[in-house]
């Protein structure tokens, strides 16, 4: 890991799109996934050691200077094309980072990770969706078909097969959490796709980050500490597992997970990298079984398989209007 994380530093600070191993990139983006993956799994396991705001701010702030470190030079190349769309791209942060972090950590302390994770898996279904509202995307009829099975799934996994509970609001409120945390990212993801046509992936990446972090992570860590909150753990937690779950949220899915997905799409393109993403909630499924016990009940099962069906219908759409174009 310590080579990969190496290679993929150095293709970042050079910032080609070309260079690099494509084997050693698609090692990346599997390494992705697992530490995507593992990042609910860590938060469900630390909620009772590390409070929301702290976890939040703490996992950012190391993990963004070191990337601020290792993108400075691609930054201040790209300061012309970032200062005119600083006011866009601040407002991103708030929402694709800042507030981001919040729901979908904060969801992972209410829910079970391997439904955060199932339900994190629906972000693509969003980008069409709003892509769709917005003016920007035009759906066929196979993939409103892919966008319902996507949307049933994604409601059996938050009611937990009862859909009844929908008509009653007697729903979890981690699982709504982690809707609109993947709401959210999709509007992001969408707005990044736009920004990146004239920024770099690093850069844009920092400079969103501060946004977030300044403006959504730091004034509520303030406001909590102030309160009386504890700096990083509750006073009478586990010290070790809260700093453990800080430093690897941190280290890890936060800062190794941007650079080696930033590695892989320059190895091997974005839209081949996208694919590697949905072994992430499969990740989050292993993940939560083995190390916190939780269990796959089947309306986890045929929830996402209806969401990866929908997803699949989508993609074939995607690459069929490629091919007439």
């Amino acid at each position: 890991m310590a080579r990969l994380a190496t290679r993929a530093s150095s293709v970042i600070r050079r910032s080609g799109m070309n260079g690099g191993s494509r084997s050693l990139g698609t090692l990346a983006l599997i390494v992705t996934a697992a530490l995507w993956g593992s990042n609910h799994v860590v938060a469900r396991a630390a909620r009772d050691a590390a409070p929301l705001p702290a976890l939040v701010f703490w996992r950012w702030l190391p993990a963004l200077i070191i990337l601020t470190v290792i993108g400075w030079p691609s930054l201040r190349r790209g300061w012309p094309e970032i200062r005119p769309r600083l006011g866009e791209l601040t407002i991103g942060g708030i929402v694709g980072v800042g507030l981001f972090s919040f729901l979908l950590i904060g969801g992972a302390y209410q829910s079970p990770a391997i439904e955060v994770g199932f339900i994190n898996a629906t972000t693509p279904v969003w980008i069409v969706l709003i892509g769709w509202i917005v003016g920007q995307a035009q759906i066929a009829r196979m993939g409103q078909v892919g966008l319902a099975m996507a949307f049933v799934g994604t409601l059996l996994i938050i009611s937990k097969g009862d859909l009844l509970l929908l008509t009653g609001l007697q729903l979890n409120l981690g699982n709504l959490w982690s809707l609109l945390a993947a709401i959210f990212f999709a509007w992001f993801s969408i707005r990044v796709r736009e920004w990146s046509r004239v920024i770099e992936t690093l850069p844009l990446t920092v400079v969103t980050a501060w946004a977030g972090l300044l403006l959504v992570s730091l004034p509520v860590y303030v406001i909590w500490v102030a309160s009386g909150g504890p700096w990083y753990a509750w006073t009478d937690a586990d010290m070790a597992i809260a700093l453990g779950a800080i430093a690897y949220t941190g280290l890890g899915p936060t800062m190794l997970g941007n650079v080696f997905y930033m590695y892989g799409v320059a190895t091997n393109g974005p839209t081949r990298a996208a694919g590697f993403l949905y072994l992430s909630p499969l990740c989050t499924a292993v993940f939560s079984i083995w190390w916190l016990g939780e269990h796959l009940a089947w309306y986890h099962v045929v929830g996402i398989a209806a969401i990866f069906a929908g997803l699949i219908l989508l993609g074939r759409l995607g690459r069929e209007r490629k091919a007439i174009s």
